[in-house]
């Protein structure tokens, strides 16, 4: 079921480190109501969005993904290896509702 990568919203909540680009930490909360947490740099979750380090958090951010699968109750798996993003203990894949996905504004 791979497809073009889609958007998985998340909250960016905390900077890590100015070094550039920037790195940030952001939380996912999956469709069981588990909390994930990323760590990377801004443009993972930014894209091409002119943010900088020290800009007010938390605020929406989006990690890329491919949606490899459906299960019941129309429950996303998706993998955040588009970008090799991955939570702080190296789980790239998620159960995530359908309207986890979107677009940046």
């Amino acid at each position: 079921m791979m497809s073009s990568a889609k958007l998985l919203r998340c909250e960016a909540i905390a900077w890590v480190n100015e070094d550039w680009p920037g790195w940030v930490r952001v939380r996912l909360v999956d469709a069981d109501g588990r909390t994930w947490f990323f760590v990377d740099k801004v443009p993972i979750f930014f894209g091409e969005d002119d943010i900088s380090f020290g800009a007010s958090l938390p605020r929406p951010a989006f990690v890329r993904c491919y949606v490899i699968g459906q299960q019941e109750d129309q429950i996303l798996v998706v993998s955040t290896v588009p970008d090799h993003a991955e939570a702080e203990d190296g789980t790239t894949q998620f159960r995530v509702r359908p309207n986890e996905l979107g677009r940046r504004a």
